[in-house]
């Protein structure tokens, strides 16, 4: 089931970890503490990280940033657009580039 499309940050290759929405951290987190992650790369473990911060992007600010975080999201490009997807059947989280990006 497809979550969101997202633009892969630069960041992303450095740390691991895919921001997404309020709405897809939440539907994530229902997998458990742990789950897997699929992308071009391979398969590994990953988990939902969030942290509050005044970053001005939204209104009001403080706010919450949620994120995919596993060491497997190293591999995407910058850039690049991906879409994140639910398998529930298998407790995973697909990340599949719909393109190259910048850095291609």
């Amino acid at each position: 089931m497809l979550l969101e499309k997202r633009v892969v940050s630069r960041k992303t290759p450095l740390d691991g970890k895919l921001e997404v929405s309020d709405l897809t951290a939440a539907r994530i987190a229902d997998l458990g503490p742990a789950f897997w992650v699929s992308s071009p790369g391979g398969d590994a473990r990953g988990k939902v990280e969030s942290f509050e911060c005044t970053c001005g992007k939204r209104p009001g600010g403080r706010h919450i940033h949620h994120f995919v975080a596993s060491p497997l999201l190293k591999g995407l490009t910058e850039g690049a657009e991906v879409r994140v997807e639910l398998d529930e059947s298998e407790a995973r989280v697909r990340i599949v580039p719909t393109t190259t990006g910048t850095n291609a």
